[in-house]
């Protein structure tokens, strides 16, 4: 009896607090689907806001390798999309479509094939640039974080990079935009390595792609300090990130042209200067430099190329009209000359350290008379003072050498002397 007169209690409880409690209310007026859809509804009317379209300011790689990139974007309300980058040419425009949906929140995605967004999420770069399998690691699907007329952030599905996007004004003509900005691509590209100085604090900086490494040194450990940039309109480096150094924050670098090569000074008023400078291996390896028996150093190779002179020429039935090292690609060098007219050259890898040191190696490559000398006429021993060897480079200027000299650093008698001015008949010279 005691057990019925419980339960009666506790349902009388139940029955008496649900009378007395007010309607259970519901969180949301609507369901999850039609939420959904009026967020991307709202997504799609401020993509298609911006009239002239919108500035996206992309880094496509997660680590930031390659530097920051302007893309123009202009969204339809058809589901169509025009696409220009300051990587292509100035006036060119690609079209395909994009797609907004939900994926653990509202997607953007460019779903069809375009030539300039997909540049670089490709896993096969059309511009060789990154690993093979890789590209330069971009995306092309990004999840919306923030949706206004006055900006768009964004971030990549695969890399997680924030990307932030804001309205190009009226005014401007895509055309005039990326070729403002790639006028001033052309001059950064002269530069691949800089020195800053800021009263007493000095620092080495190396440039790849659009990213700065700045190098100094702290107590005993040197610190490397990575500043990916994108080019502004105005022709400026803009920093993804504020740079601090010597505890001075740096955000945007300004180019100030002089009678020599200029300097990039920070636009926030730090006195400080990142002033270009040209290692010589860089010098060495990017301009054509001439040889001369007489510059050879080493005894031997005297003598292997006097064989050359004394035997092989005369059975070719030519002579040496001239023999220099030329820029091939970006890691080989090819040595090329005449004989009679016909040009032939082989191809050697090169590698560099420091500001002066290189390493060339033969790359089993070259054009069919080259082929042809080393196979049937003893070319290897045209080739021997420098051919898998490791050299310091020293030079008559600092800033515009016209020789520059290679010393072996396994074998200090064997230096070569490199001439900027064209050496013709260099058995003779």
């Amino acid at each position: 009896m005691k057990k019925i007169f419980n339960l009666l209690f506790i349902s009388l409880a139940v029955a008496l607090y649900s009378s007395c409690t007010p309607e259970e209310e519901n969180l949301f007026n609507d369901s999850s689907a039609n939420r959904i859809e009026a967020t991307l509804k709202a997504d799609k009317e401020v993509l298609t806001s911006a009239k002239n379209g919108w500035l996206m300011e992309y880094y496509p790689s997660a680590n930031l390798t390659y530097g920051g990139y302007n893309i123009l974007v202009s969204f339809a309300e058809d589901g169509t999309v025009q696409v220009a980058s300051d990587i292509y040419d100035a006036g060119a425009k690609v079209a395909s479509t994009y797609v907004l949906k939900q994926s653990a929140g509202p997607v953007l995605s460019f779903d069809t094939h375009n030539e300039i967004m997909h540049f670089f999420s490709d896993p096969h770069n059309p511009g060789g640039i990154g690993s093979d399998g890789k590209g330069m690691e971009g995306d092309f699907e990004f999840t919306i974080m923030e949706a206004t007329k006055d900006k768009v952030i964004l971030k990549g599905k695969k890399n997680l990079t924030k990307i932030i996007m804001t309205p190009l004004a009226e005014t401007v003509a895509w055309k005039d935009f990326l070729q403002g900005v790639q006028d001033a691509d052309e001059v950064f590209s002269q530069f691949i390595a800089y020195k800053y100085t800021e009263g007493d604090f000095k620092a080495d900086v190396t440039v790849s792609y659009r990213n700065l490494a700045i190098t100094y040194t702290e107590g005993d450990n040197d610190v490397t300090v990575e500043a990916p940039y994108i080019i502004t309109t105005e022709g400026n480096i803009k920093f993804r990130e504020p740079v601090v150094l010597n505890g001075k924050s740096i955000e945007e670098l300004k180019y100030q042209p002089d009678e020599k090569y200029g300097t990039f000074s920070p636009t926030n008023g730090v006195n400080a200067l990142f002033t270009p400078t040209f290692p010589l291996n860089y010098l060495l390896l990017n301009n054509d430099w001439y040889f001369a028996m007489s510059g050879l150093g080493d005894p031997q190779a005297i003598a292997r190329w006097n064989a050359i002179k004394t035997q092989v020429m005369p059975a070719l039935g030519v002579p040496l009209d001239y023999a220099l090292f030329t820029p091939y690609d970006a890691t080989t060098t090819a040595f090329y000359w005449s004989c009679g007219g016909t040009v032939g050259f082989l191809l050697f890898n090169n590698k560099t350290a420091g500001d002066n040191q290189v390493n060339f190696t033969f790359a089993s490559r070259g054009n069919n008379f080259g082929v042809t000398l080393w196979n049937d006429y003893n070319w290897s021993y045209m080739v021997y003072p420098f051919n898998g060897k490791t050299f310091t480079l020293s030079a008559d200027s600092d800033e515009n050498p016209t020789v520059i000299t290679m010393t072996d650093n396994s074998n200090s008698k064997n230096t070569i002397k490199l001439y900027k001015e064209e050496i013709l008949g260099p058995f003779n010279k």
